[in-house]
């Protein structure tokens, strides 16, 4: 399997840290070299459309390289993504949400078009658990359906409409689909392809009832996220049962997945172990704050805070989806047993709890008379620095690692 895919995977993550750093830098020292909205689009969609794709791609192509039939194809879908990728990163900086930024993006939908049939067909003739199955075809699904929502957003924009509530449902759409929905099934069926491997016994029976049940619910649960747009009874009574679905699935999935650590800590270790059952713990908080939204007046709360928005969208790609991508790339042997990998892990971690401790408690101040905690600033400063300082160690792990030999 070609190596650049992991280094490139390395690379995306290390200047989103480093972007962030930036965007942490601004409030405390005053750098106007970049607007801070045109960084703001370029970190985001370089983790979303950067680090995260094309490190599902990778963890998929590692998984199942022998039985790929179409691997001519490999080496062209995936050069040609990271090259737009790139340019769209630069063209958001350069000039934010604009004619080329808009034009690349728009190239990287189909280039994602691409990539879902690619996987789609090789699914066909690999051999995988039928749970494993439906949870890659699931995100793979809500990746396309989240592909809409940029469309949209072209249309939107063009009838004048940027400064509507349509505008903000159109982004919370495709936020849904791709958090809540590609990244999190495609992640947990890759989880089931690679413990199957490991012949690491699970519920495969539960784990299906639980993907249909979070699937049907996924599209009403959408509602949940605009709330604020007031929808009526009938709507909130609607997204309100979704919301509870989603959880009560995502509480099927932790239950048939409870057998697992015994063996997996037996094939990786008891800290490795710890760190898959926070990567589970970080899913059950997520969708129980989820249900908190329910309470008008905490809803409100909630959608007039920034950073407890930030917060929440950082304990989803950071505390669930970047740490589970980790996670898997030691699984299937990307990093080396090493010191350096333990202490990646743990600067991760450490970053991470920062960043959100801080980012809850800024919100906390807002909604109360509280002081002020100070250095806040500073403090999340330092987190984005770790994150980048854990981003290196794991790279320099995985560089004289073969990722050849590990089935």
């Amino acid at each position: 399997m070609p190596t650049y895919l992991r280094h490139t995977v390395f690379s995306f993550f290390i200047i989103v840290a480093l972007t962030g750093i930036w965007m942490r830098l601004i409030p405390l020292h005053s750098i106007d070299l970049i607007p801070y909205t045109h960084l703001l689009h370029g970190h985001s969609h370089l983790a979303f459309l950067g680090w995260v794709f094309l490190g599902l791609i990778l963890i998929f192509l590692k998984l199942f390289w022998p039985s790929i039939r179409a691997k001519k194809q490999i080496i062209p879908m995936t050069i040609t993504l990271i090259i737009v990728t790139i340019l769209m990163f630069i063209a958001f900086l350069y000039q934010g949400y604009a004619l080329f930024s808009i034009i690349l993006s728009t190239l990287h939908i189909f280039i994602q078009y691409w990539v879902a049939i690619f996987i789609y067909r090789e699914m066909k003739q690999l051999s995988m658990p039928s749970s494993a199955s439906l949870f890659m075809k699931g995100g793979l699904v809500t990746l396309v359906i989240s592909s809409f929502s940029p469309f949209s957003l072209g249309f939107i924009a063009a009838k004048g409409l940027q400064d509507s509530p349509f505008f903000d449902m159109a982004i919370y759409f495709y936020l849904h689909f791709q958090y809540n929905g590609w990244f999190f099934l495609f992640l947990i069926g890759l989880f089931i392809a690679i413990i199957h491997r490991k012949n690491i016994h699970f519920n495969q029976t539960l784990l299906t009832y639980a993907f249909w049940l979070y699937f049907i619910a996924l599209f009403p649960s959408y509602l949940h996220s605009i709330l604020w747009a007031e929808l009526g009874r009938g709507m909130t009574i609607l997204s309100a049962v979704g919301s509870i679905g989603q959880w009560i699935a995502v509480l099927l999935i932790l239950i048939s997945f409870k057998e697992i650590y015994q063996a997996i800590s037996s094939y990786f270790g008891k800290l490795f172990t710890i760190t898959v059952k926070l990567v589970f713990i970080l899913l059950f908080v997520k969708h129980t704050l989820e249900l908190g939204l329910m309470i008008p007046e905490l809803g409100t709360l909630v959608y007039e805070s920034r950073s407890v928005i930030i917060g929440y969208l950082h304990l989803t790609l950071l505390g669930f989806v970047s740490l589970f991508l980790f996670i898997q790339f030691y699984m299937i042997g990307l990093f080396r047993k090493s010191s350096i990998t333990v202490f990646g892990f743990s600067v991760f971690i450490i970053s991470f709890l920062l960043n959100e401790g801080l980012l809850f408690m800024q919100g906390l101040t807002e909604w109360t008379t509280l002081p002020v905690f100070p250095y806040i600033l500073e403090g999340l400063l330092l987190a984005s620095i770790l994150l980048a300082i854990s981003g290196f160690c794991l790279w320099y792990s995985s560089r004289n690692n073969s990722i050849e030999n590990i089935y």
